[in-house]
C-alpha cells in the first residue's frame, strides 16, 4: 500500500469544516491523489462541535475508518478542548490552529508549547473578517484553513483548490478565492519539533 496522510479537522457547526474537507478531497484528486472525507458531529446547530476526518493516498484503497492518529490535526476554533483536538496526533505530525490575536489562540498554543511535533498557526479569523466572509458574527473561517492545509501538508496546488472551490462555494465565491490564497501565504511556524 502507498503512503497514506490522514487529516482530522476539529471546529464548529457553521465554520465551514464539512465543505472544507470535501473541497480539500477534490483538489488532491486533481492533483493525482485518491481521498476520502467524512464527518462526525452530534446536534446539527451552529457552534456544536464538529470533526472531520481526510484520507489521501496515491493508492484508491483506503480504510473507512474514523483517524485516531492523525498525520495532521487541524483545529478551526481554538476555544476547542487542547486534549481532545490533539489527542493521538502522531509524534512528528503536525498542529495547524486558527490563531492570531484572540486569547483562546494564545491559551491553545500554551497548552500544547512542549509537545513532541510541529505547531504552525493562521489568523484564519481575522482574514475571513477582512474578505468579509462571515454569516452574522460568526466568520466563516473554511477556505483560509484549506489553504493553509494546502500549503502545510504540500498535497493540493492553490489552483486545485481554487477550481473546487469555484464548482463547489455559491456565495462570495472572489472572496473565497482571495482568502484561500491568503491563507496558503500566512502559515507560520510557532514551534520546532521536540524530541
Amino acid at each position: 500500500m502507498e503512503e497514506m496522510f490522514e487529516f482530522r479537522l476539529h471546529g464548529r457547526g457553521g465554520q465551514g469544516i464539512v465543505v472544507a474537507a470535501s473541497i480539500f478531497t477534490e483538489a488532491v484528486f486533481h492533483d493525482g491523489y485518491y481521498a476520502r472525507a467524512f464527518s462526525l458531529f452530534g446536534a446539527e446547530r451552529r457552534g456544536a462541535p464538529v470533526t472531520a476526518f481526510i484520507r489521501v493516498s496515491r493508492d484508491r484503497l483506503m480504510p473507512r475508518s474514523r483517524i485516531y492518529n492523525p498525520d495532521y490535526v487541524v483545529v478551526f476554533d481554538p476555544s476547542l478542548a487542547v486534549e481532545t483536538s490533539i489527542a493521538g496526533l502522531k509524534k512528528g505530525g503536525s498542529l495547524l490552529v486558527n490563531a492570531g490575536e484572540s486569547k483562546d489562540g494564545d491559551f491553545f498554543i500554551s497548552s500544547v508549547d512542549d509537545s513532541p511535533y510541529h505547531i504552525y498557526t493562521v489568523d484564519a479569523t481575522e482574514i475571513a473578517w477582512k474578505h468579509k466572509l462571515a454569516i452574522g458574527s460568526f466568520p466563516m473561517v473554511n477556505t483560509v484553513m484549506l489553504g493553509a492545509m494546502a500549503s502545510l501538508s504540500g498535497l493540493a496546488s492553490l489552483e486545485s483548490l481554487v477550481t473546487s472551490i469555484k464548482k463547489r462555494v455559491t456565495a462570495s465565491v472572489e472572496a473565497n478565492i482571495k482568502a484561500v490564497g491568503e491563507g496558503y501565504d500566512s502559515v507560520k511556524e510557532v514551534e520546532r519539533l521536540v524530541t
